[in-house]
């Protein structure tokens, strides 16, 4: 088993027993390959499948988990497994020594992790025939659905409608009023469907925002509650060991002892998703009335968001990977050295950093997609965000093992970012009106061509080749067109205001029409310059 074997929302402790138990009980006849021993194999699962899963106020985590493996066996956990096998390929090197042992097959990663995605997606239709609805399934779909964009990319059809069959699925258990908890509910099941929920929420808002587009989920009509700060492995606890680690957290249900986890930053994940849902109605609404008013209202929640953290979540990505002391705790237990440990952590906090900066980008951009806010304003948080993606990519070996996280960065983070760099730039170039304490040329254009050469790693086969490939030709062109100008002849008359009012002339409402753009239009005619027509 891979030593970064985990999941994105059930809990590690139970994959080992969904593992070890479909092994124990079913390893040889999967050796082995019997038609006729396989064909029953699935009637069992089959007969499993549509039945009710049974849940009580006192069942274990471990109860739960083996009741749905073994001779208990489900599509659902099938299904699971396959997602997991997809995701690690995915973000596995492609000379990981794993794919050696499968090479004799003809087996590379993009394949390998291709087959497992159709695979899992039988399984999706096997439950969906046995018209099944539980927990279990939900995280199935939820982590069918990142597979899924893994591989299609951000902007597939397929991501936006597994999306959408994520959310559908969450309204009809009624997961967005809450839990819902009574005697009948084990603690580590309402914690876990509180991380169901502010998952899809979450990844509802990405998407949303992404392609401009109205979200599934609205906060207006949800109960909108964060799980508590407790690792995979505390909430598979029990009895008085569980009862003290509940005691320890703050009022906000933050840890404590400065441990950072997967559930700490899905809890700043969710927050500011929460912030965006109101991004996205002023880049989207039609109203016009008191948009800056709602602007500087989301300005002031970021900043009682931010000052509402705890003292060890506002560790800085460089010191994460330079600083031996920082605490990694318990909370990344399915890591198995302390590399690996280090490793997560680094990446998270680049990921919830850099997801910090993009909250304030959009905003800004959604203020200058309605004529209320200044194109310059976007230039230091953009470079910001910029850094954080080049300093993923500055440790890519380090990062070895996750090069689908590297890969999104680049795509959600990096390209938008990268793009209002090089405009400005070549704005600059072109207009001969330089602002060396805004945009340093020569340090910018260093980044871009990093960033560049970065965006070329992403290879044909994963979700967002064709999405960084697309922004590779476009920011190589104005690159090319930055080192060696030709003024457009009709420069001589520009009036600065135009330079001014950069916002008229591009796209701001979402990443794909802004991408779209970036690549289509004629950079060396400067026609991208001209005001457009009345």
């Amino acid at each position: 088993m891979h030593q970064l074997f985990n999941s994105i929302l059930v809990m590690r402790p139970a994959y080992r027993i969904w593992i070890d138990d479909l092994w124990s009980e079913f390893g040889r006849l999967l050796l082995e390959g019997n038609q006729d021993q396989l064909r029953n194999l699935s009637e069992l699962v089959w007969r499993n499948t549509n039945k009710p899963m049974k849940v009580h106020g006192q069942m274990t985590p471990r109860d739960w988990a083996k009741s749905a493996t073994g001779r208990n066996l489900r599509w659902e956990v099938v299904g699971v497994i396959l997602t997991l096998a997809g995701l690690i390929a995915i973000n596995l090197s492609n000379w990981d020594i794993i794919f050696e042992d499968i090479k004799d097959r003809f087996v590379d990663r993009p394949t390998f992790a291709e087959r497992m995605r159709k695979a899992s997606e039988f399984c999706l239709c096997f439950c969906c025939e046995a018209e099944v609805l539980n927990d279990l399934y939900v995280c199935f779909m939820y982590e069918d659905l990142v597979l899924v964009e893994c591989l299609k990319g951000d902007a597939h059809y397929a991501a936006w409608q597994r999306t959408g069959e994520v959310c559908d699925a969450i309204v009809a258990m009624g997961l967005h009023q809450g839990n819902r908890v009574n005697a009948e509910t084990p603690f580590f099941l309402a914690e876990l469907r509180k991380k169901i929920f502010i998952s899809a929420y979450g990844r509802d808002k990405q998407i949303a925002t992404f392609l401009g587009r109205p979200p599934r989920l609205s906060y207006r009509y949800c109960k909108m509650e964060p799980p508590l700060d407790l690792s995979d492995e505390q909430l598979w606890l029990q009895g008085p060991e569980l009862d003290i680690l509940i005691s320890q957290l703050d009022a906000n249900g933050w840890n404590t002892s400065g441990n950072l986890c997967r559930t700490t930053w899905l809890r700043v994940w969710f927050q500011h998703c929460r912030i965006r849902e109101d991004i996205l109605e002023i880049a989207l609404g039609s109203e016009e009335d008191d948009v800056s008013y709602k602007s500087e209202q989301i300005h002031l929640e970021l900043q009682r968001l931010h000052a509402s953290y705890p003292a060890f979540m506002r560790i800085t990505p460089e010191e994460t990977l330079n600083n031996s002391d920082v605490q990694l705790g318990p909370g990344f237990g399915f890591a198995r050295s302390e590399k690996n440990m280090r490793q997560l952590n680094a990446m998270f906090t680049i990921c919830i950093h850099a997801g910090m900066e993009h909250t304030e980008f959009l905003l800004q951009r959604a203020m200058i997609n309605r004529r209320n806010a200044g194109y310059k304003e976007l230039i230091p948080i953009s470079r910001r965000i910029l850094k954080l993606v080049l300093l993923a990519q500055s440790r890519r070996e380090f990062f070895r093992d996750f090069q689908g996280d590297i890969s999104y960065l680049c795509t959600v983070h990096g390209l938008p970012t990268a793009g209002v760099l090089a405009i400005e730039l070549l704005k600059q170039e072109q207009s001969r009106q330089y602002t060396p304490d805004l945009l340093p040329r020569s340090e910018t254009i260093q980044d871009l061509s990093v960033f560049v050469s970065a965006l070329a790693t992403v290879a044909p086969g994963e979700g967002n080749y064709y999405i960084c490939n697309q922004g590779r030709r476009a920011l190589k062109r104005v690159l090319d067109q930055i080192l060696s100008p030709q003024p457009p002849p009709h420069m001589a008359n520009t009036e600065h205001a135009a330079f001014d009012e950069m916002s008229l002339y591009f796209p701001t409402a979402n990443d794909a029409d802004f991408l779209q753009w970036l690549e289509n239009v004629e950079w060396d005619k400067g026609n991208w310059m001209n005001p457009p027509a009345p």
